[in-house]
């Protein structure tokens, strides 16, 4: 009988059932995720194709299907992600943006929007960063907030309004006749000796094609010697006006006033505007002081509840008291203490040696103390009796304690900070007053404090060193037998120190060496026998105290707050001569134009 027989298939028939199969895979993962992509879903879509990739890694079209989704689904989720951040969903943006880095990580487009979105949480800071810094005049920093504000968001109306505010302000302090600068800036060459001062002007005006217009009052014999070869008709009007002390008035784009240098004329033809600052650290009086002393204003008007200072005066005045309080109106620095105070203490007892009998007496048979002398007949040993009875000593005791107060002091600079940790101990005295019936007691309480305290005043230095003045006191209080009038006085035990010392931000000093050492000694001995060398301890005990503190500061400061740096160029400024006030190259670079021309004489 025949066996029957397994037919096996051929190697390549499996291979050709293998890929069959695999292509089949493939072409499902492919439709399957593209599918997924179309309807939104783009995370679960990819998700679809790579489970694809993972039985056929080579597989082109499965690759293909792959970069093709992820551009697809990452332009997707971009686009819908800008939409929702232009609409200020901010939210939505974020989750938007979010998916992009799951699918693709190094998306830079999305790294910079979720960064930018971050930043847009902090406008509200930013635009009043802006208000505060262009109340104080510092247009250059105003408009700096400004523009990072439309930078995060172009239609924030708080920054468009803050854009407002800032133009009117550059408008105001811009060159009101930019044509008249121009012709100023002409070079010239004049060469005159004793000439009429009417006829130099004369053939200025025909040069640069100005308009000279003098004053009535202007006497007509006035005369000047100039030689000056290539200068700007700028600086050549300035040295004839200064050499017959006149002045000049912008009075449009090719039309100069010349006046004379008189306190009536200067009434009358200079314009006088008015400001009010807004004052965040200094104080109003202090400004006030500081711009009358300075700039020799006299109209100045303080309003201590809103801290401002309102002034009328010149432009070129008004410039320059926003320079100086642009300078002088900052925050007052300030700095974290970490102090530690330790008080560690140490004591000692040595009670070593043999007790032995103090006392002797005499009982009655009923073990009662003899009274009376007959009593003291038939003494025998019952009767005889010895305390304490004789008993060896052998103690050592050593105690250390440790104190730590560990205060954190916050202190702005210049300013006195006061730490107290302890008790007030009540202080009792008697005032005995005579009358008709007799003296009259009357008791007052005082207060004492005892305990740990601490005073520190530090000043900050623009290097971030800080300058500190410690006072430190540890005392405690031991009240005494009150006297005949019934006042009780107190024993103040104390230890104090006082220092200056300079630290950098962080650096940590450590201030010890108060030590306060205690010794007492007792001792209970037979007389005679007791002092003898060596052996005493067989006949007495000793008992030695020993007590050691020391008081250990330990600070460290760390600063929370110092000035600004400020450059020279923010520090220095011309300001013209004693007589008159000038005001050149006074404005930052956010300005359209050069400062005002006019050059206005002090009152």
């Amino acid at each position: 009988m025949n066996s029957p027989r397994i037919c096996k298939p051929a190697p390549f028939l499996l291979l050709a059932l293998f890929v069959a199969v695999a292509g089949c895979g493939s072409t499902a993962a492919r439709k399957d995720g593209l599918a997924l992509i179309e309807e939104g879903q783009y995370e679960a879509g990819i998700a679809r194709i790579e489970e694809g990739l993972k039985s056929a890694p080579r597989d082109t079209e499965l690759n293909i299907a792959l970069a093709q989704g992820r551009a697809k689904s990452v332009e997707a989720l971009l686009t819908q992600a800008d939409s929702d951040r232009s609409r200020h969903d901010f939210a939505g943006a974020r989750m938007g943006y979010g998916r992009v880095l799951t699918i693709e990580p190094n998306n830079r487009r999305a790294q910079d929007a979720v960064r930018q979105i971050e930043q847009m949480q902090d406008l509200g800071e930013r635009i009043a960063l802006g208000q505060a810094a262009l109340r104080q005049g510092d247009l250059f920093g105003a408009e700096r907030h400004m523009r990072e504000v439309l930078l995060l968001d172009p239609q924030n109306t708080e920054g468009l309004t803050l854009r407002r505010n800032i133009e009117q302000v550059q408008a105001r302090t811009a060159q009101p006749n930019p044509q008249l600068r121009t012709r100023l800036e002409k070079p010239v060459t004049l060469e005159f000796r004793d000439a009429n001062l009417k006829t130099i002007f004369e053939v200025l005006s025909q040069v640069a094609g100005l308009n000279f217009i003098f004053d009535k009052d202007l006497r007509p014999d006035l005369k000047a010697t100039i030689f000056v070869r290539e200068v700007r008709i700028e600086d050549a009007v300035s040295l004839l006006l200064e050499q017959n002390q006149l002045h000049q008035k912008v009075v449009n784009e090719n039309t100069l006033l010349i006046y004379p240098d008189s306190p009536q004329k200067t009434k009358d033809y200079q314009e006088l505007v008015m400001r009010t600052f807004y004052l965040t650290s200094i104080d109003a009086n202090t400004a006030m002081n500081m711009v009358k002393t300075m700039l020799k204003t006299r109209d100045v008007f303080v309003d201590e509840r809103l801290n401002t200072m309102t002034m009328r005066d010149t432009p070129d005045a008004i410039r320059m008291a926003e320079k100086l309080l642009q300078s002088q109106d900052q925050s007052n620095p300030e700095v974290v203490l970490e102090v530690e105070v330790m008080e560690v203490a140490r004591s000692r007892i040595l009670d070593l040696g043999l007790q032995w009998p103090n006392t002797f007496g005499v009982v009655t048979s009923e073990g009662k103390p003899v009274s009376v002398l007959d009593q003291l007949r038939g003494i025998n040993s019952s009767r005889i009796t010895i305390t304490p009875s004789p008993q060896a000593k052998i103690n050592a005791q050593d105690n250390d304690i440790n104190t730590l107060a560990s205060p954190v002091i916050r202190v702005s600079n210049r300013e006195q900070a006061r730490i107290h940790i302890g008790q007030r101990v009540p202080i009792i005295s008697a005032t005995s007053v005579p009358s008709t019936q007799g003296p009259v007691i009357t008791e007052s309480v005082t207060y004492l404090d005892v305990g740990l305290k601490l005073e520190v005043t530090p000043v900050v230095h623009l290097n971030n060193e800080v300058a500190i003045k410690i006072g430190l006191e540890v005392s405690n209080a031991t009240p005494l037998e009150p006297t005949r009038q019934g006042t009780i006085p107190v024993q103040v035990d104390t230890r104090n120190a006082q220092t200056s010392l300079r630290l950098h931000d962080g650096e940590t000093q450590i201030l010890a060496g108060l030590v306060r050492n205690d010794h007492g000694a007792s001792g209970n001995k037979i007389p005679l026998l007791g002092d003898i060398p060596g052996l005493g301890r067989l006949f007495g005990s000793n008992k030695d105290n020993m007590g050691k503190s020391e008081l250990v500061l330990s600070i460290t400061p760390r600063i929370v707050r110092n000035l600004p740096y400020q450059s020279p160029s923010d520090m220095e400024f011309p300001t013209g001569t004693e007589t008159s006030m000038q005001i050149r190259n006074l404005n930052r670079p956010s300005d359209v134009q050069d400062a005002p021309l006019a050059v206005l004489p002090r009152p």
